[in-house]
């Protein structure tokens, strides 16, 4: 597979996640490519780099948001994803170019 693929930021996950942060991260991963495994970024840093809100959810294990919108919040199935989602949320939207070969099925 080549090429990139739209996915909404609340359906990302692992290394299409990961992609994502590196690119807000850093002057931005080449196609294909994650210098950073998941498990390696840090979703301290990026709470308190970010000023991320972040608390237990009802419908969804946590809820995170950088903008103070209650509408934006960002699902995720833990605290780290939720963060990581917020920050892709906060920096690109709600939907995401991603390389088609980081998309798990």
């Amino acid at each position: 597979m080549n090429g990139m693929v739209s996915v909404r930021t609340e359906e990302l996950t692992g290394p299409a996640l990961g992609w994502a942060i590196e690119s807000i991260e850093s002057a931005g991963p080449t196609t294909g490519q994650l210098q950073l495994p998941l498990a390696r970024i840090d979703a301290e840093q990026l709470i308190k780099k970010h000023g991320v809100w972040i608390e237990r959810g009802y419908s969804y294990p946590w809820l995170a948001d950088l903008t103070r919108d209650p509408c934006n919040r960002q699902p995720g199935e833990t605290r780290e994803i939720a963060v990581f989602r917020a920050v892709v949320f906060a920096n690109l939207g709600t939907t995401v170019s991603v390389p088609a070969e980081l998309i798990q099925l």
